[in-house]
């Protein structure tokens, strides 16, 4: 069994553990043998750290996506940790970078075949075990006031990939452990994960495709107090070194316009049915009466109806039925013309 050393953490993590001194006590000789990594996941989020605003590229360092509170709104963040002094960012500012160094080869193991790609197939793995020079991303539920205010935990739920390959995240619990698959692009379904207060993680984000990925990621917890929060984002991937950051932000922005147009047909579509029950309501109650003549009309009209007016109802419904496939066509073609723009053609 082939299994490639960077989609396993277990070795690496043991490689960087000093041996213990026999005459230390065994509390701070556990303490002195943490690796760099196990101390960065140990981290402590001060309540001072500041928002920052601006399109900004994380290449390489530390980053965690987490609920933060921005001025008094629960809000999906970025936590860059990859400067001297941490600072917290909209994720719509921010493109996470994978470059060409992190193609690697699928393991020749059948517990890998969720990745989307052939054993030996060469994909893009932005690994669980920090590497020096690529991005580290994670998540955490360390902000201090989310800790202060959050009841049981958050969920993380995975709405959505839009991308020219398939996405995957997963954790590795060692050499001789199955991989645990958290995210995937491989189902239409949301898919969750579940957070307690005050966590750090990391995992292996792998895409088997270069170009602009776009994942739509809902964070929604219930406070302590029993108030219900939610913040959707949308995270931003440059996947291979070809892919410039332009691309991604121009992707991002004609998806949200496509989402956008989306969005006012159907609060159009839904204000012409309320017109249209407005307009039924009046004239029922225009129409109404006591008599007895009324009400025996109305009760007959279904059998007396002119048969140009079924006709010309069944030629209306044809055309709403045409019309929806041709809005829904043109959104899937405005969605792929998005991303065939946002990378390079590719998509």
């Amino acid at each position: 069994m082939k299994v490639s050393p960077r989609f396993t953490t277990a070795l690496a993590l043991a490689a960087l553990l000093a041996p213990a001194s026999a005459l230390a006590p065994a509390a701070y000789a556990a303490e002195e043998n943490k690796s760099a990594e196990e101390r960065a996941l140990e981290q402590t989020l001060s309540p001072d750290e500041p928002v920052v605003t601006g399109q900004h590229e994380i290449a390489a360092g530390h980053v965690d996506m987490g609920p933060a509170f921005v001025e008094g709104s629960w809000e999906l963040m970025f936590r860059d940790d990859s400067t001297a002094e941490p600072v917290w960012r909209d994720p719509a500012d921010v493109v996470l970078r994978g470059n060409d160094t992190a193609m690697m080869p699928v393991p020749d193991d059948p517990r890998y075949s969720f990745v989307q790609a052939a054993a030996g197939e060469q994909v893009y793995v932005i690994p669980q075990t920090e590497l020096a020079g690529v991005v580290w991303p994670g998540w955490n539920t360390q902000n201090p006031q989310v800790v202060e205010r959050l009841g049981r935990g958050v969920t993380f739920t995975l709405e959505g990939v839009e991308g020219p390959g398939g996405f995957s995240m997963y954790l590795e619990n060692g050499t001789f452990g199955a991989p645990e698959v958290l995210w995937t692009s491989d189902t239409t379904n949301p898919q969750d994960i579940f957070v307690e207060p005050n966590v750090h993680t990391h995992a292996n984000w792998v895409f088997t495709q270069p170009g602009a990925y776009y994942l739509t990621v809902r964070a929604h917890a219930e406070l302590a107090d029993g108030t219900v929060v939610s913040d959707t984002a949308r995270l931003l991937f440059a996947v291979g070194s070809s892919v410039s950051n332009e691309q991604v932000f121009a992707g991002a922005d004609a998806l949200g316009e496509v989402e956008e147009r989306s969005t006012a047909n159907e609060s159009q579509g839904e204000d012409q049915d309320a017109s249209t029950q407005a307009a039924e309501a009046t004239s029922t109650a225009s129409a109404g009466g006591s008599d007895s003549e009324s009400s025996g009309a109305s009760e007959n009209s279904d059998s007396t109806l002119p048969l140009g007016l079924i006709a010309g109802g069944g030629t209306l419904l044809l055309a709403l039925i045409a019309g929806g496939i041709l809005f829904a066509r043109r959104s899937a073609a405005a969605k792929a013309e998005a991303f065939k723009d946002s990378t390079g053609g590719r998509a």
